[in-house]
């Protein structure tokens, strides 16, 4: 068991009630002006460390994060609410589809969750996702996060029965 993950499971199990989680999210594109680091925890903004160990600034933006409803197909993702007025992805957003990196390039969100007791590596994450769509809510912005598409290509070859006349002795 790994120590990210044994801290996960100390948290849950063993933690005392004064330990909090830290949900953070982490918005890149090619064409935004900045990696985007959020949380919603503390006002004057949160420095922590990365898995890789570099220690970075994350910075105070009211905003619920949600597990997705649907969960039948058994890809994680979450629903962002981001508070911010349209202060931030708005205006990267333009920028992306202005320099024509958007569609292909969509915005990667790295959710990663921290206890408040320890900043020095995440209990969870980096979970890396995308945000494929982005709208604007009269509070800010929301967007649904979901695994990239790993088999968007079909491959194989249909069984026909004009290409494979044996198959009507199955019909």
């Amino acid at each position: 068991m790994t120590d990210a993950s044994s801290q996960y499971i100390d948290f849950f199990f063993g933690a005392p009630s004064s330990v909090a989680e830290i949900q953070t999210i982490e918005i890149s594109q090619p064409s935004f002006s900045q990696v985007w680091r959020l949380q919603s925890s503390y006002r004057n903004g949160l420095t922590a460390r990365l898995e890789t160990g570099e220690q970075v600034s994350f910075i105070y933006v009211p905003m619920r994060i949600k597990p997705l409803d649907e969960r039948a197909n058994l890809d994680f993702g979450l629903t962002v609410t981001l508070g911010d007025l349209g202060e931030i992805l708005p205006d990267e957003i333009q920028r992306a589809r202005a320099a024509g990196t958007l569609k292909s390039n969509p915005p990667i969100v790295k959710y990663r969750a921290y206890r408040n007791d320890d900043l020095e590596a995440p209990m969870f994450g980096p979970v890396s996702l995308q945000a494929r769509q982005i709208a604007r809510t009269g509070e800010g912005a929301k967007f649904n996060a979901t695994a990239p598409e790993a088999n968007a290509n079909k491959t194989g070859v249909l069984y026909r029965s004009d290409i494979f006349p044996m198959l009507q002795g199955f019909l």
